[in-house]
């Protein structure tokens, strides 16, 4: 028999500080994580920061600013 193989995350194992989940970039600059459980939003911790506006669908912040700048 065939023992069955465990694929584990190499920051958990070395007790590293980390987030599986993704940071989000907001154009006013805030943050904000995919993960509901997330407490700490350093950029640092996250393996995947991106900038809102490369979300499928867009982000409601970017259409806000678009919106903004076209009034001014």
């Amino acid at each position: 028999m065939i023992a069955e193989r465990q694929i584990q995350c190499a920051d958990c194992v070395s007790d590293v500080d980390h987030c599986h989940d993704s940071l989000l970039r907001h154009v006013d600059g805030s943050l904000e994580c995919t993960g509901v459980n997330c407490v700490d939003l350093a950029s640092s911790r996250h393996a995947l920061s991106i900038d809102c506006a490369e979300l499928q669908g867009g982000c409601g912040c970017v259409d806000a600013t678009r919106d903004a700048l076209l009034a001014s």
